[in-house]
């Protein structure tokens, strides 16, 4: 157990008076989540590496999508 969880536990335990297998049990609850909560703000974040690929794709998209209009002009020209 970390410094914060013996806190916890024996405040708990202690001054609410309840169990030793109940403050444990709740100790491991909010750890796990605490855990989960931490989990999923780390999967919302972005990191640069995320920006980056986000930044190439749209710039990827944009050169085919002039490339797609320029061959559509093309035949357009070529035909008329």
């Amino acid at each position: 157990m970390k410094a914060t969880q013996i806190k916890l536990y024996d405040l708990l335990r202690k001054d609410l008076h309840l169990p030793d297998d109940k403050a444990a049990a709740f100790i491991a609850a909010v750890e796990g989540v605490v855990e989960l909560e931490l989990r999923n703000e780390r999967l919302t974040l972005s990191t640069k590496e995320d920006i980056y690929r986000l930044e190439l794709m749209f710039w990827t998209s944009i050169v085919q999508l002039l490339a797609i209009l320029g061959g559509v002009l093309a035949i357009v020209k070529f035909v008329s």
